[in-house]
């Protein structure tokens, strides 16, 4: 694990990710396109082409605070929910512990860059270390059905896979990210008498080394784009 010493969703954090695949969006390449030869799909070369011009962007601009706002205001989308679930995270961060954790505390995690891929990246929630390694752990706070639903479905890897993939991928991008050995899926919501949930996502070996087979193929379609 390689990390940058930046705090979430500060200016420095956007700064250090641009021109990498990252954990939050790596769902997005793990698809191949509708015909049989297809390696990507619409979603999946829409986002790679974004990265390869991230990897051409001007110097100058990227160092200026003001341009580089720009650039993140343009291309970045944040409705109400998702920012009420963001200002939410550190309240149930706050709750798992309590109910939860009793030797160990829950520590920010930076962004943090794959030892030996390049151009990847992820940023768990925060991270537990453990005697048998890190555990990352990744927070939902979706609206109340969305949390009666994540309630009911997940409980394991398989379940997260089979209900919410864009976050069972996100988590093995952390993990293979990390070195963790395995994650924590919390979902919560302050509003009911049962506010939060969360279940045990261990590591799946043969789906982290087929992501990572992709994004080192992702990484390859970019910079056929960018010297073609």
């Amino acid at each position: 694990m390689i990390a940058d010493g930046t705090g979430q969703r500060s200016t420095a954090w956007f700064r250090s990710r641009i021109g990498y695949l990252t954990g939050s969006k790596i769902s997005e390449i793990m698809k191949a396109g509708r015909k049989k030869d297809e390696m990507w799909s619409e979603t999946a070369k829409s986002y790679l082409y974004q990265v390869a011009a991230e990897r051409l962007f001007n110097p100058v601009f990227l160092e200026d605070d003001e341009v580089f706002q720009d650039y993140l205001d343009q291309t970045s989308f944040t409705s109400k929910a998702m920012e009420w679930g963001t200002e939410q995270e550190s309240s149930a961060i706050e709750l798992y512990q309590k109910m939860f954790l009793k030797d160990n505390d829950v520590v920010p995690m930076p962004s943090c860059r794959h030892k030996s891929i390049p151009h990847f990246a992820a940023s768990p929630d925060g991270g537990i270390y453990e005697k048998g390694g890190l555990r990352i752990i990744e927070v939902k706070c979706p609206n109340i059905n969305t949390y009666m639903k994540y309630r009911l479905l997940i409980h394991d890897a398989a379940s997260l896979k089979e209900t919410e993939p864009k976050y069972y991928w996100q988590m093995m991008a952390e993990m293979s990210c990390t070195d963790a050995k395995s994650g924590t899926f919390i979902t919560y919501t302050p509003w009911l008498t049962k506010p939060i949930h969360h279940a045990e996502i261990e590591r799946v070996e043969d789906d982290i080394k087929l992501m990572e087979e992709r994004v080192i193929l992702a990484n390859e379609f970019i910079e056929q784009i960018i010297n073609k």
